[in-house]
């Protein structure tokens, strides 16, 4: 089966509004930074250091990428 090659594909692409999301990276670094927590959390009570291990390196990565992105 072929796609048809018609201008009116090729105008409602163009014609398409991209979604304004100014809050996107914000919210992802909030989202990582309680996953990270949640890492924490779950590794210090089951005495899993792997997993405390990639709980406080994702705080770290999560603070230090907020402060470069909060900075302005």
């Amino acid at each position: 089966m072929r796609y048809l090659d018609d201008v009116d594909g090729v105008r409602r692409l163009a014609d398409a509004q991209v979604p304004v999301a100014d809050q996107f990276v914000p919210l992802t670094v909030w989202m990582t930074l309680v996953i990270g927590v949640l890492f924490t959390i779950v590794g210090f009570r089951a005495k899993q250091r792997w997993l405390l291990f990639w709980g406080l390196l994702t705080i770290v990565a999560c603070a230090c990428y907020a402060a470069y992105v909060f900075q302005t």
